[in-house]
């Protein structure tokens, strides 16, 4: 009796906490702060934990092995391979964070949330916390609020509602996983009254926060899914009359909400009118195309987009992408063709999976009482919800986002545990060897994600309080030096610490050469831990510019310019540059090169653009 009491408890446990996991991640900015991801790794690595107990406690244990984990085992192991040769190590570290904490998630749920109640438990979290997510968004929107939590949003989304995530599109990932669920159960779950009108109720307050986020291509993939999600159902024999009404409804209520959203923003008159379309994502993925076909198997390595991008940016897009708002070509540039092709892979088994559960998930009767079905809900709910992300993710790149894609993979491996209906041949038996093994490596993931995680956790709260704009120099250099301590390979940290002891020397106060020569070993030591940063040899050569050797400079900005050739911030600085070598002719091109770019701020380079340009004027002509 005691193993079954054990069992249960762990079993209530993992739910408990993959429950919490989930909801915590949506809630707190989407996990994208490292502290918050740290907050959710430690919440995944207890229910890893606990289904270790289960495994020991259990007289026979089995595994539940269905063929997407051959797909996603496949993909883990090339991450672990691909990492270390990396270009950029703590970038390389930081995405196999990500993908160990997903392949834990997916395992987690496939071998501990199989029975049917957990799954309704998981659609209900998702709805409940969408439904939030969704007043949240519909009240930025009213009292036009820049605020998520204590923390500001960009201004540009004054107006769109992002729930309590900082971009209005990632709530919409978060919502268009939750709706199809929604409505599946709504109309072919076997609820009671109570629950259906919670469900109706929570199915109106997400459509209308998926209005609130105008997010456009989330609007487009939720059309589209849910078209899919409607033909099914009125194929189905029983649904038909419910599934017409609920989508004319439907049809009706968007038709009028996307009515009032394009007479007062601008941002949705853009999907109306495309002469006024200003959308970098073309640029972006031109670039993308360009660094995976720059290492066209094993792309530039994990993370990696955002570093590479300045050597192939195009001179339109001036700002730090971060991604390439688009998953597919955001993979490929980072992990090649290989990687692509075992995400692809692991997405066609999932899906040829549904197929072959179909059959067994579905009801048998005439009415439509009698063919209500939680099973057939979850699995048409669930198959609806990450088409509709998959089809988002050609504009955006939600399955970057740590919540949405523990969200994501944790509908996945609720599939594969339906896949039980079909054949008994996803449960392996463990002897005492593979007990042992598996707890060994997850005790081992569990040890190196926690440790890692916890460690940028940290390190970020201190760069936080270094920015604090009341500080001073003295404790920004210390908030960063215990960073750096915390987190030696990280090259930005150095490049932060450089850049304090350069602006400190560039006041010239007693001493301020050694301070220079300081903030060089600090741009040096940046540029090695990272081969793509311009803005290191930037800096550099202003420091050597300042210690008078600038004749040494050169081969510095001429560097960073071969890093960033269409930056207008490095045309200016090497502009600069050829200001202080009295090199008018090459400061007046590079700065005019530097003008033509669609820069936020162009203020230094009119400064020195006028004065390259009275400079020569004043130089005799022959």
């Amino acid at each position: 009796m005691w193993r079954e009491h054990l069992d249960a408890f762990c079993e209530r446990g993992v739910l408990c906490l993959v429950l919490g996991a989930l909801a915590f991640g949506s809630l707190a900015l989407g996990g994208t702060h490292a502290e918050f991801f740290a907050g959710m790794a430690g919440l995944w690595i207890a229910a890893v934990l606990l289904w270790l107990v289960r495994l020991w406690g259990a007289p026979a244990p089995v595994l539940c092995w269905p063929p997407m984990a051959w797909a996603v085992v496949a993909f883990l192991f090339y991450a672990v391979l691909r990492a270390p040769f990396a270009p950029v190590e703590y970038a390389a570290q930081g995405e196999l964070l990500m993908v160990a904490l997903c392949g834990l998630g997916f395992f987690v749920v496939a071998n501990n949330l199989n029975r049917a109640h957990s799954a309704n438990w998981v659609v209900g979290m998702l709805l409940a916390v969408g439904a939030f997510g969704s007043m949240y968004a519909i009240f930025q929107v009213l009292t036009r609020s820049s605020h998520v939590w204590n923390y500001v949003r960009w201004e540009g989304y004054r107006g769109r509602g992002s729930g309590t995530y900082i971009c209005p599109n990632h709530l919409a990932g978060w919502l268009e996983l939750a709706l199809p669920l929604g409505l599946a159960y709504l109309l072919v779950g076997r609820l009671n009254h109570a629950l259906r009108i919670l469900a109706g109720y929570a199915v109106i307050v997400i459509c209308a926060g998926l209005m609130a986020t105008e997010s456009r291509g989330a609007w487009l993939a939720t059309a589209l899914t849910l078209l899919a999600f409607f033909a099914v159902l009125l194929m189905q024999r029983g649904h038909r009359v419910p599934a017409l009404l609920t989508m004319l409804l439907l049809l009706g209520a968007g038709g009028w909400a996307l009515a009032q959203a394009r007479a007062s923003s601008a941002h949705v008159q853009k999907l109306f009118d495309p002469s006024h379309v200003s959308d970098v994502r073309p640029y972006l993925w031109a670039s993308a195309l360009k660094i995976w076909q720059a290492d066209f198997w094993w792309g530039a390595g994990p993370g990696h987009f955002d570093y590479v991008f300045r050597l192939y940016r195009d001179p339109l897009v001036q700002a730090r992408p971060d991604r390439a708002h688009n998953d597919y070509l955001n993979t490929l540039a980072d992990w090649g063709l290989v990687g692509a092709a075992l995400v692809a892979l692991a997405l066609i088994v999932l899906f040829w999976g549904v197929a072959r559960v179909w059959p067994h998930v579905q009801r048998d009767g005439d009415d439509f009482r009698s063919r209500q079905s939680n099973r057939f809900a979850f699995v048409l709910g669930a198959s609806a919800s990450l088409l509709a992300l998959l089809v988002h993710s050609v504009v955006d790149f939600n399955f970057h986002i740590p919540a949405n894609a523990l969200a994501a993979v944790t509908l996945m491996a609720l599939l594969v545990a339906h896949w039980r209906y079909a054949s008994s041949a996803v449960y392996v038996p463990l002897g005492g060897i593979g007990r042992v093994a598996l707890t060994v490596l997850g005790l081992g993931v569990a040890v190196w994600l926690g440790q890692n995680a916890t460690s940028r956790g940290l390190e970020n709260r201190l760069l936080i309080q270094s920015q604090d704009p009341q500080g001073t120099a003295t404790r920004q250099l210390e908030l960063l030096r215990q960073a750096h301590a915390l987190e030696p390979q990280n090259s930005e940290t150095c490049f932060m610490i450089g850049e304090v002891l350069r602006v400190t020397a560039w006041e010239r106060p007693a001493g301020y050469e050694q301070l220079a020569t300081e903030a060089m070993a600090w741009f040096e030591r940046a540029w090695r831990l990272n081969p793509f940063d311009a803005y290191s040899h930037l800096r550099y050569g202003m420091c050597l510019d300042l210690l008078g050797q600038s004749q040494l400079a050169t081969a510095h900005f001429l560097k960073a310019l071969a890093l960033d050739p269409d930056g207008a911030f490095t045309l200016t600085h090497v502009g600069w540059h050829y200001c202080q070598l009295e090199d008018w002719a090459k400061a007046r091109d590079y700065l005019r090169r530097a003008s033509m770019m669609p820069a936020p701020d162009q203020t230094m380079n009119d400064i020195f653009l006028r004065l390259a340009e009275e400079r020569l004027a004043e130089q005799p002509r022959r």
